[in-house]
């Protein structure tokens, strides 16, 4: 449940220069966080419905098109008078983002009354995912569900502004995958331990908690307790375009806890798979297999 738009990516064919023009290379892709997690997880063989809203123009009717071919989208609703959202980034020489723009005014139709008219959709799941594109109401009344519900709740940040769709009382959220500094904007902390960061959410009453930290890996926890899990390090030469990243490593943890995998497990997966994906041009890998993640940790743990 979630954002799905258009990315549009322009990459830098030299420094950026600000108050010029700049040379670019530019792609279209189909994106938003939950539509590529929903991609990587029917890549890694999984049974996804997507639950998001387009507009009722051309990049909507393609990006339900495309979709349709690897995952169910008969709850993706077309909006009249709405433009299918869009993002836009600028990445630099390296393959990281210098400048990132949003155009999501759409998602705000994703409320708590959209929520209700798809409650059957819910009923039929074995997991529920959702990212915080969706209102804040719209998270309460899924929140509230789990309560009612015994069908796993997993939410995953997307950016720092949109952690204020996140309320208060987080009860009993089977899972939260955000990174640093979305976890110090919900707290209202300056805290930059991410260790501690990730023990912020238990004690906020989540049942697991997952904080990344860039090439520092990522910190997981439940049970009061905190584990590390390092980055999957590649060489500079070998990083294309690091988007999508933080969406694949949602995935594979995703996958890992749907398919009965120790948390710690389900890390390792979510890891390799963003190490995997940006090695490629792409915001989700189309080589991504859960054979493929298994034989690189396989590579990796023999080194």
């Amino acid at each position: 449940i979630g954002g799905a738009n258009m990315d549009h990516t322009f990459k830098l064919d030299q420094e950026m220069i600000l108050g010029t023009s700049n040379p670019i290379t530019s792609s279209l892709s189909f994106g938003g966080v939950i539509r590529n997690v929903a991609e990587n997880l029917s890549r890694l063989d999984s049974k996804v419905s997507l639950m998001s809203v387009v507009g009722n123009d051309a990049h909507g009717e393609s990006l339900i098109e495309s979709s349709s071919k690897i995952m169910e989208v008969f709850a993706v609703d077309k909006l009249k008078d709405q433009t299918t959202g869009g993002y836009y980034s600028i990445i630099d020489l390296k393959g990281n983002m210098k400048v990132g723009y949003a155009d999501m005014s759409i998602n705000s139709a994703m409320n708590r009354g959209w929520i209700l008219e798809h409650k059957r959709h819910l009923y039929m799941s074995s997991w529920i995912v959702t990212d915080l594109n969706v209102s804040k109401e719209a998270v309460e009344s899924l929140i509230e569900f789990r309560r009612q519900e015994d069908i796993p709740l997993a939410i995953i940040g997307v950016s720092s502004p949109k952690m204020k769709h996140l309320p208060k009382d987080i009860k009993g959220i089977d899972i939260i995958i955000c990174n640093k500094d979305e976890t110090q904007i919900y707290f209202n902390t300056t805290n930059e331990n991410a260790e501690e960061l990730c023990a912020l959410w238990l004690e906020a009453g989540v049942n697991k908690a997952v904080v990344t930290d860039g090439t520092k890996g990522s910190y997981f926890g439940e049970n009061k307790q905190v584990f590390h899990q390092s980055a999957f390090m590649i060489a500079e030469e070998n990083i294309v375009d690091v988007t999508g990243a933080g969406d694949s490593f949602s995935s594979g943890i995703i996958y890992g806890l749907s398919t009965n995998h120790s948390f710690q497990e389900s890390v390792r997966l979510g890891a390799m798979s963003s190490s995997l994906t940006i090695q490629e041009p792409f915001a989700v890998n189309p080589k991504l297999s859960i054979h493929l993640i298994k034989k690189e940790l396989n590579k990796y743990d023999n080194i």
